[in-house]
């Protein structure tokens, strides 16, 4: 199964967080964040939203590869792990899919392998492809 066009060229927020090599398969993605100094807190680790809004924008991408619009109505994530330094990997696992609803799994982990974060994200299919929003 070949990739599908990186989401990332219409997606603002996503370049202004420097989430890069996104990969797309149906029901699945793959991107990367390299931590930057402005990705930190106060107490110098990785900012919580970072890491939220990397699981996001891929449970985005993996959600939306089957070409009906998905938009994302729950999600949660776990912090395991701090970190200061590295690159992040966000991946997503298509649990389960119906012609309502979507449930995905993010796994984050740092360039040493170790798991950072556990997020899970549930989606609506809208009956239109039509974006609600476009720049």
């Amino acid at each position: 199964m070949a990739a599908s066009p990186s989401p990332i060229a219409s997606d603002p927020f996503a370049q202004y967080l420097g989430i890069e090599n996104v990969e797309v398969f149906e029901g699945k993605a793959r991107a990367h964040l390299s931590v930057q100094k402005y990705h930190l807190n106060s107490l110098g680790t990785l900012h919580g939203g970072t890491i939220f809004a990397l699981a996001d924008v891929v449970l985005g991408a993996a959600s939306n590869s089957h070409g009906r619009v998905a938009v994302a109505i729950h999600a949660t994530i776990s912090y395991i792990k701090a970190i200061s330094e590295g690159v992040l990997t966000a991946e997503t696992e298509e649990v389960s899919k119906d012609a309502v609803l979507g449930l995905y799994n993010v796994r984050v982990t740092s360039d040493t392998g170790d798991l950072v974060a556990l997020f899970q994200g549930r989606v609506y299919f809208k009956r239109s492809n039509t974006n609600v929003h476009t720049l």
